[in-house]
């Protein structure tokens, strides 16, 4: 019988950056996040709730994702995923890491091309404390964009064992690990990279005082706001200092029957990215 690998939900993204200082200065300013520490390589860690990080900021000399990390309950899921990764064909690095913040783990490059790691034993911290506009709950999800979209959808729910939510044709899909609708997505698109990370707020109320707060500090939506069909979620985007887009995501749907729930498949010509009917801007989709 194959080991289930017991995923207990996205915990955190590596971003490059060639300007850690502007980009650590952005997240916690604009987004609200609190920093946690710096270790001997540059690294900056951010948070916006009890865990250690959600956000490790790594000095490099282009920008982009240098990797993301899934939180699994406990070593005997690190085992578990080794077996299944290995069974895959896929070679895995393990006691590799010096982030700090979290026990055992384990890298390898999903088939894709993207840096994954498997962690566990995250730290936790006290609450963050301070005045923010707004201070996101948690870290929810993020959206990669891939050539190779098949042999993802078969990884990701084959190997890692996450349940699809919704899809768009053959060409976009929403997993989950945890009652939100969603956790990671992954489209087709001719260039591999990240899309977009998002972190959850209260509210509408609370994604309008952002839009108000960025508008004052001379900062534009990039899209938004909206709500979208997959996950039914409010939302608005914008972008962090160095390009990568960031989303404030509010009300997501939630799945608490995975016997019962059936995906929805939606199609192209829905408006299933914004059913309000906004169009994202071109300067989003490229």
């Amino acid at each position: 019988m194959t080991p289930e690998i017991r995923i207990r939900k996205l915990s955190h993204v590596g971003l490059l950056a060639q300007n850690p200082e502007a980009q650590a200065a952005f997240y916690r300013d604009f987004v609200g996040l609190t920093e946690t520490a710096r270790d001997e390589t540059g690294r900056i860690y951010l948070r916006c709730n009890n865990d250690h990080h959600q956000i490790v900021l790594v000095p490099a000399e282009e920008n982009g994702m240098d990797h993301y990390a899934l939180e699994v309950k406990e070593l005997a899921d690190l085992e578990a995923a080794q077996e299944q990764l290995l069974r895959a064909g896929i070679e895995c690095q393990t006691n590799f890491s010096t982030e700090l913040g979290h026990e055992e783990s384990i890298r390898f490059r999903d088939p894709l091309g993207f840096n994954v790691e498997l962690i566990t034993g995250l730290s936790q911290l006290t609450p963050p404390s301070g005045v923010r506009t707004v201070r996101p709950r948690k870290f929810q999800h993020i959206t990669l964009r891939t050539p190779k979209f098949g042999a993802g959808l078969e990884f990701y729910t084959k190997v890692l064992g996450l349940r699809i939510s919704d899809c768009v044709g053959e060409d976009f899909v929403w997993m989950r690990c945890t009652p939100d609708h969603h956790g990671l997505a992954v489209s087709r698109h001719q260039k591999q990279s990240l899309h977009h990370i998002a972190f959850e707020v209260r509210d509408m109320a609370e994604l309008v005082q952002q839009a108000e707060y960025l508008a004052q500090h001379d900062r534009v939506l990039l899209y938004g706001p909206g709500r979208h069909g997959p996950g039914n979620n409010l939302f608005i985007y914008f972008h962090d200092t160095e390009g990568n887009i960031v989303e404030f995501s509010a009300d997501m749907q939630q799945i608490w029957d995975d016997a019962k729930y059936v995906p929805k498949v939606w199609d192209p010509n829905e408006r299933w990215s914004n059913r309000w009917g906004t169009p994202a801007s071109p300067e989003f989709r490229k």
